[in-house]
């Protein structure tokens, strides 16, 4: 069974992610956070959309994962967010171990 996993979210602007960001490295729900610009196609409320967003990819611990959800949808500022986690079945060993080193434990990042 996979430890480690990757969660998919997305927002409006790179100003708009990046509180959200901060708050979750803060946190320490997360070693590593990415963004990466995409155009974003589906149906909203009865309408077509067509918008450019952030894919922000999250690097984290799967046991972490139910307390990095409620984060997310604590601070998201979409009405309904996109937010997936995909397992990690394999990955480079050092890698991993950073992933055990930087995210939480039993406490928060010190101020």
């Amino acid at each position: 069974m996979s430890k480690y996993g990757i969660v998919l979210t997305t927002f409006e602007s790179e100003e708009q992610a990046r509180p959200v960001i901060d708050e979750i490295l803060r946190s320490k729900l997360a070693a590593c956070i990415q963004e990466i610009g995409i155009k974003s196609h589906y149906a909203w409320k009865g309408e077509l959309c067509h918008d450019d967003e952030i894919l922000v990819l999250l690097k984290t611990r799967k046991e972490l994962y139910p307390e990095l959800e409620k984060k997310l949808l604590e601070f998201h500022p979409y009405e309904t967010p996109e937010i997936l986690f995909i397992d990690v079945e394999n990955g480079s060993a050092a890698y991993l171990s950073w992933i055990d080193e930087q995210t939480r434990r039993d406490r928060p990042a010190e101020e």
